[in-house]
């Protein structure tokens, strides 16, 4: 499915007046360009609902170009709650570093035998061609039994897709009963983090 949204480069416009009008400031950068866009606002929402930090995001500008990119930051208005600033990463024929969601295949021997699923990275951080990015990554669980859990360099990732994360970060893991409760309690008292939605920007970036 293709993400697109309409774009407008932008000047000196103050952000707070653009953002009165309806419009989100943002800037698309990679290493050999960068420049200020306007979008709007409730476009953007629509189409970051869908697709999120993981998929290709096409901005038509006025000038008739079209760039693809990724959505690398939103900044949040803390008292809004909405999107303030948007940060566009613009895709070239280099590979692109990026987190690629995982997506679970089977049901695990040890969830038969009672035991709790535990996603423990819900994305893969890989580097790949922006014309090879999967949509998901499938992690097969069917064999793991209580005890057992997949690390990083353990996954089947697809052809020309590289794994850019530490290689024995957990993936999934099957727990027992009494420890998803006491991991989800933790969850539950953790503060929630709602002022930038990001994975953070890649060496490559920087």
């Amino acid at each position: 499915m293709e993400y697109r949204i309409k774009a407008q480069i932008r000047g000196n416009e103050k952000p707070m007046a653009l953002r009165d009008a309806g419009k989100l400031p943002g800037v698309v950068y990679n290493r050999s360009e960068n420049y200020k866009v306007t979008v709007d606002l409730k476009e953007f929402n629509k189409v970051f609902m869908a697709a999120g930090i993981h998929h290709v995001i096409t901005l038509e500008l006025e000038n008739g170009k079209t760039v693809d990119t990724l959505v690398r930051q939103v900044n949040l208005d803390k008292r809004r709650r909405r999107p303030e600033h948007v940060d566009f990463y613009a895709l070239s024929d280099e590979p692109v570093q990026m987190w690629i969601p995982v997506k679970i295949v089977g049901t695990a021997q040890g969830v038969r035998e009672g035991g709790v699923l535990q996603l423990v990275n819900n994305d893969v951080q890989v580097k790949v061609s922006p014309k090879a990015i999967p949509p998901h990554i499938e992690v097969n669980v069917s064999h793991l039994r209580i005890g057992d859990s997949i690390h990083a360099d353990e996954l089947s990732l697809p052809p020309g897709v590289k794994l850019a994360m530490n290689p024995r970060d957990t993936i999934v893991a099957i727990v027992p009963p009494e420890d998803a409760e006491k991991l989800e309690a933790q969850a539950a008292a953790a503060p929630a983090e709602v002022e930038v939605i990001k994975k953070g920007k890649t060496e490559e970036e920087k």
